[in-house]
């Protein structure tokens, strides 16, 4: 629609879908409209100044009980992951490397996880790169993606340097995973399954700001310009799925980068898109082909969606996991094993079919790779951690058993997933013994997800079993008693040093 005045002291107005069609008003309907127009501007509701004001106005002592413990969940869970990392070929790496790129920075060290001390550069690389390794890092099945393993190396490292109280960082943590999680279902599943994008790291570069926001007590203004700076700067892919490359640990340390680069340009004065999620064009609609922007704000701050997030029981990836769980029931149910199954047939949807690797070549592959996770499972019994899949990619054994492995797609569990689109892992195993029988088992959710949560002893006994040989018993308890306690420390001392 395009105003211009006729000269007789009214307005024209031309449609530009029906360009014969012109209305005139008089002046003063013109200064009404432009009047109205400002008005109903004011009252948009920006989602960038929302977020800012529920970081800034969120306070520990209004926090359900259950939303408090939920993060302490999410705090022992990436504690889990972090130190696991420490003992792997990948995390040995990062340590060294993180040394070697940021050691030699200028400015205060502090504790890093395997008991090193060092620059916060390098204590913020280390721990996104470690925090990953494992493969066994909190996720949101609608959100996509895993906003513990960047979150929780931020708690641990900005914690140490901005010498934050325990109440403050279950807050601002507590923050961070509701932004994240609304953020990522505006832009889901398309933007993960169609486009290509990482939610950890799109998504995750926000959430981190916010959470950098609250820690250092910013200003509403500030915080919406930082909150916007780093939404217009997220990224992240996942074509590392496709050959294994190192995308995927790799991904939280961009996110993280991008937050801190946003905070501080935010303080220097510099401005963000107001409208950077919902703009013509802003975040939902450069990120997916199904934006819904609405989803954004949905119940926030009054609905704690921190409460969905599944933990992980096996080292791959999630979209594996209905199908390994269904894998480990009928191997115990009916004694299977590499010597008596003659076939396995995997009977999915395209989103799990996107996944057949049969011959993966690296640690990476195997985890995104769902004939060798079912024929790891098989074997060994769990994929508990990504020592036991190294193990198996030297098995021939296993090789064998997961080339032969048959993927079908299977139109009426593809019904079923578009009736229940957050059931995307679903499968049915139809495995063939060598005496001629078959069984099968059928699964939609896998354990760990809000329909089916692990117990705090369940997490446990996962700390346990991830920091086995790194830390002593009597360092296991200690930790999981100052986890469970958070809101009285004083700081994360005693998290991450030996």
């Amino acid at each position: 629609m395009a105003f211009f005045f006729n000269g007789k002291g009214s307005t024209a107005t031309l449609n530009y879908k029906n360009p014969k069609e012109i209305c005139f008003f008089r002046e003063g309907d013109f200064a009404t409209i432009q009047a109205e127009s400002k008005r109903k501007e004011r009252n948009i509701v920006k989602i960038i100044e929302q977020y800012a004001k529920f970081i800034h106005d969120l306070q520990y002592g209004l926090l359900p009980e259950e939303t408090r413990d939920m993060a302490k969940r999410c705090l022992l869970d990436g504690l889990a992951n972090l130190w696991y990392g420490t003992k792997t070929l990948m995390g040995k790496k990062a340590l060294e490397d993180g040394a070697s790129l940021y050691g030699k920075l200028t400015g205060k060290k502090y504790s890093l996880p395997g008991g090193e001390r060092g620059t916060l550069e390098q204590g913020l690389f280390t721990s996104a790169i470690l925090a990953r390794c494992a493969d066994l890092d909190d996720g949101h099945r609608q959100a996509m993606g895993h906003p513990g393993s960047l979150l929780i190396p931020l708690l641990l490292m900005e914690g140490q340097a901005l010498d934050a109280d325990g109440k403050t960082l279950l807050t601002a943590l507590i923050g961070a995973y509701e932004i994240y999680i609304r953020l990522g279902n505006s832009i889901n599943p398309s933007s993960y399954r169609e486009r290509g994008f990482d939610s950890t790291g799109v998504t995750g570069a926000v959430a981190c700001t916010a959470f950098l926001g609250k820690v250092l007590a910013l200003s509403p203004d500030v915080l919406a310009n930082a909150l916007g700076i780093a939404a217009s700067f997220s990224s992240g892919l996942i074509e590392y799925q496709n050959d294994g490359s190192m995308g995927k640990i790799l991904c939280g340390v961009w996110a993280i980068s991008t937050a801190r680069r946003a905070i501080a340009l935010a303080q220097a004065g510099y401005t963000g898109p107001a409208e950077a999620i919902e703009g013509k064009k802003g975040f939902c609609q450069a990120f997916s082909n199904d934006a819904k922007p609405e989803l954004a704000l949905e119940r926030l701050g009054k609905e704690w969606k921190i409460r969905e997030i599944y933990f992980k029981q096996h080292a791959c990836m999630r979209g594996l996991h209905a199908g390994v769980d269904a894998m480990l029931f009928l191997r115990e149910s009916h004694h299977l094993d590499l010597g008596n199954v003659q076939r396995i047939t995997v009977y999915t949807t395209p989103f799990v079919g996107r996944l057949s690797k049969p011959c993966p070549k690296t640690e990476i592959g195997a985890q995104c790779s769902i004939e060798f996770a079912l024929a790891t499972a098989l074997w060994k019994g769990n994929i508990a951690s990504t020592h036991v899949l190294d193990e198996a990619l030297e098995n021939p054994q296993v090789r064998c058993m997961a080339s032969s492995v048959r993927l079908v797609m299977d139109p009426e569990l593809e019904q079923y997933v578009e009736q229940h689109p957050s059931h995307w892992g679903t499968v049915r195993l139809e495995i063939e013994l060598t005496d001629g029988r078959k069984v099968e088992r059928t699964a939609h959710l896998p354990k760990g997800e809000a329909e089916d949560p692990l117990t705090w002893e369940e997490l446990a006994d996962k700390f346990r079993n991830l920091t086995k040989g790194i830390l002593q018993e009597k360092q296991q308890e200690e930790m999981l008693k100052k986890v469970q306690h958070f809101e009285q420390q004083k700081g994360t001392q005693g998290l991450v040093e030996l």
